[in-house]
């Protein structure tokens, strides 16, 4: 306990503080370092008292499969008239729970449904008992006395599906969350036509007694209107006429348009109901020259509609293609409007991200206020279903216990330190730690077009004197004077390159154009072609921003891409670090959901210096969608060889730090990964101690303070360092919830560690210590970042595979693309942290 005295020193107002709570019960010890304090938490108790032991699980079966949106229209018309209103909770596909047993046997399944625009569906349901019907409700009050993964997850699911049930009619899901529709005049439009919905999210978590997690989500929805509004207001904006071709804006309608939902309204001499169709896109051509058979003779779509009797108001226009892909159906765009309400599953346009930011970032005030109104929205304790099942939720949030740890300080050259306040701190009259002495070589250079707006070079040569200034002060030696060079395309480009790599440059300033070459071309050229390291900026940053702070800015990765070393933590002695330690961090990252024909894109980065500062990458291909990493013995085995180049010794300690894993491939992890890291150890005839830290940014677990937003806290957050190992973590597993940053916008999203394995038995206090301590090793930015530097290097390694990929788009044999993808390994070798 003697780590645990000294951080409770200090000024004497800390010592009216809250006590510490003694270590909860359960096998795992706590963390006792920092200094106490509450704060609320978006969970709500959930009472239990009254619920029954059981609940009996039944598969349900609803044909035709499709559509599937009618299934709970069914189901509950089902209910009523089959079951005799029978209480139950439907998971709106295959599955429902109910506390009574239910007749089995139903003498006629079949339902009729009507949708809003007049059609009638039929469709005929049966239920059946699952093989283990019994669902053990009484596990969640007694699975803290369980084995630690042995979670109740089947009263879990159940209940889940019993909480969502006052949320489905009220509002439209999308992934866990229930997305309330905007009140009339109160839209909140991004642009493009969409707009911004506020959904209420809710999870069952596990702590010491089982809660429900509340938080809101926010996604961006097509707004409902007709496809004229919709091309005059956002498509092609401009008025509709008979002139208006859609011809030359066809790239930008038809991405909005592929895998949107329409209505199409006939007009009212066909006496027909509306229906709604998935749209693939525009005709080739327009309604009054696209053609199909109609008895044997082809007519025009338009020539149709007028021999019945509805003349197109704009038979100009092209038509959408829609229902199945193959089939040629084709509707008028004047007959057809969009849904409402329907969740897409595709990425948002920068406009559209930068405006859903400002509507979503608030202070913690103003998110607690969001959620409790959703939450009187749906009334969870007057919903038949839950009451049922015997359960009331609490109507505020659960308070818990915090640490907040001491920030380290932070040593640059000569012995000198800076103090962290608020999560960061100022280099002012500081040299970087350890800079590497040679005199570089270095050069700009800067696009220069045929047409356009050109560079002035005098602002190219103020650049020059800045960065030689700036450099000096930080201490990184470049040459007096740099080489200028422009480029006019991407062929020209490769000259220059090849001109820099033959006159054995170390480093290139390249200005990316606002069109023409891209980033991640030049950034293929000079790593995969050429082997010469760039530093990029782009020309709107150069034109407008070049200021002292953003050059600073620039010279943090410079040095570090030279193999400097920035800043190191200054060592306690009372809180004996690591020696002799790798520290490793991976990440996966996963094309999104619309790109299913990209490979996943693995990055791990590990330290191989003592401070864990300095790291090298190794970067590979795998089949989408495969969550661990299938090569991990010979990534390590790379890493271990580059570590003991540089210190001539194996390490004794690993700290493998794993981000975006979900909770359920924990096991898959441990067995493949870990399996593969000790391998490696094994191949060289070591056997460190292994301690894997998974990390996990993809919950919504909050943290709320009391008091008010101020100028220091414009948002009302947390301090940085701010730890709550209790209450709301589970009682039998080693994890810990930590807000290592400070947030610049909105609520800060607290970052999970949960231990998998630690076989070096590293105490809880000093893993967190040392954890948050390696938040404050990025070597971007002068601020402690939101988890730890390897795990934020590998998703960096994995975003600059994922530039290596840029321009293809076929992925046939990934051994063979992988490896016409290899980084230069001499430019590897000598500048292993080029990426950061």
């Amino acid at each position: 306990q003697s780590q645990g005295q000294y951080q409770s020193r200090g000024p004497p107002q800390q010592q009216q503080a809250v006590a510490l709570p003694p270590q909860p019960a359960g096998s795992i010890k706590r963390g006792t370092i920092g200094k106490p304090g509450q704060v609320g938490v978006n969970y709500l108790d959930i009472d239990m008292s009254k619920m029954p032991p059981v609940a009996y699980h039944y598969d349900v079966r609803i044909m035709p499969e499709r559509p599937k949106k009618f299934y709970r229209h069914a189901f509950e018309q089902f209910r009523m008239n089959q079951l005799g209103g029978a209480i139950v909770a439907f998971d709106g596909r295959a599955s429902c729970y109910s506390v009574d047993k239910l007749p089995v046997k139903s003498q006629n399944p079949e339902v009729t449904v009507t949708d809003r625009n007049g059609r009638t569906l039929r469709y005929t349901i049966e239920i059946k008992e699952t093989n283990d019907p019994s669902i053990d409700l009484n596990s969640l009050t007694t699975y803290m006395k369980d084995r630690i993964f042995e979670k109740p997850m089947r009263a879990m699911q159940c209940l889940e599906v019993v909480l969502a049930s006052p949320c489905h009619n009220k509002a439209i899901r999308a992934g866990r969350s229930f997305f309330k529709m905007s009140e009339p005049g109160q839209r909140f439009e991004l642009d493009d036509g969409y707009e911004a919905l506020v959904g209420l999210y809710q999870a069952f978590m596990l702590g010491d007694k089982p809660f429900l997690n509340v938080d809101i989500s926010h996604k961006s929805f097509p707004i409902a209107m007709s496809m004229i509004e919709y091309l005059e207001l956002y498509g092609i904006k401009a008025k509709i006429n008979n002139q208006t071709n859609l011809q030359n804006s066809r790239r930008f309608l038809e991405p909005f348009l592929r895998g949107i939902n329409v209505v199409y309204t006939p007009p009212q001499s066909f006496a027909s109901a509306p229906r709604v169709y998935k749209v693939n896109g525009l005709s080739s051509g327009p309604a009054s020259s696209e053609t199909f058979e109609s008895d044997g003779k082809k007519v025009t779509i338009a020539a149709y509609f007028q021999s019945r009797n509805y003349n197109l108001k704009f038979p100009q226009l092209h038509c959408l293609h829609v229902g199945p892909p193959t089939k040629h159906i084709l509707l008028p765009i004047e007959l057809c409007t969009i849904e409402e309400g329907q969740a897409l599953n595709r990425k948002d346009g920068a406009t559209q991200v930068a405006n859903m930011i400002k509507f979503a970032a608030t202070s913690t005030n103003v998110r607690k206020n969001k959620i409790m109104n959703l939450l009187k929205f749906f009334e969870h304790n007057l919903d038949p279903t839950i009451s049922r099942f015997g359960i009331r939720i609490a109507n505020d949030f659960i308070m818990v216990s915090t640490r907040t740890l001491n920030p380290p300080q932070v040593e640059y050259q000569g012995n000198r330190y800076c103090g962290v306040r608020n999560g960061s701190w100022r280099m002012d009259n500081m040299k970087f730690l350890e800079p590497k002495p040679k005199a570089h070589k270095w050069a700009i250079l800067y696009f220069d077009p045929k047409y356009g707006r050109k560079i002035h070079f005098n602002q190219v040569a103020d650049f020059e004197r800045n960065v030689l200034g700036q450099s000096k002060s930080v201490n990184i030696s470049l040459e007096s004077k740099a080489e200028i060079r422009t480029f006019s395309d991407d062929r020209s480009l490769d000259d220059v390159f090849a001109d820099l790599k033959r006159s054995q440059h170390d480093l290139a300033f390249v200005i990316i154009p606002q069109s023409g070459s891209s980033y991640d071309i030049i950034k293929q050229k000079a790593e995969l072609q050429h082997g010469i390291l760039t530093q990029c900026i782009k020309q709107y940053t150069f034109d407008r921003k070049l200021n002292p702070q953003t050059i600073g800015n620039i010279l943090l990765k410079v040095n570090s891409k030279l193999n400097g070393i920035n800043h190191k933590i200054k060592d306690d002695p009372r809180l004996p670090m690591l020696k002799n330690a790798m520290y490793m961090g991976a990440d996966v990252t996963h094309p999104s959901p619309d790109q299913r024909e990209i490979p996943s894109v693995v990055g791990v980065a590990a330290s191989h210096d003592p401070y864990g500062a300095a790291y090298n990458m190794q970067y590979r291909l795998q089949r989408g969608a495969l969550e661990e990493i299938e090569d991990m013995y010979a990534i390590t085995l790379e890493h271990l060889r580059v570590y003991h180049q540089y210190r001539k010794a194996y390490p004794e300690h690993i700290l493998y730090y794993r981000d975006g894993v979900s909770d359920g491939q924990f096991p898959k992890i441990k067995n493949e990964e870990l399996r593969g890291i000790n391998q490696a150890c094994a191949k060289v005839g070591i056997k460190p101690k292994l301690c894997c830290v998974i990390v996990v940014k993809r919950h919504h677990t909050r943290f709320f303070p009391n008091g008010e937003p101020s100028q220091y806290n414009k948002f009302n957050n947390v301090d940085p360092g701010t730890v709550v190992d209790r209450t709301i973590v589970h009682p039998n597993e080693m994890q810990f919830f930590m807000v290592s940053h400070q947030s610049i916008q909105g609520t800060a999203k607290p970052t999970r560690y949960n231990v998998i394995e630690n076989t070096g038995n590293l105490d809880i206090d000093l893993l967190q210590q040392l954890t948050y301590n390696l938040c404050h090793m990025f070597p971007r930015c002068n601020r402690s970042v939101s988890y730890p530097a390897p795990a934020y290097l590998a998703h960096l390694v994995a975003a600059r595979g994922r530039v290596y990929l840029t321009g293809s788009t076929r992925f046939l044999d990934l051994k063979k693309e992988y490896a016409k993808r290899t980084i230069v390994p001499e430019f590897m070798k000598t500048n292993p942290m080029y990426f950061v």
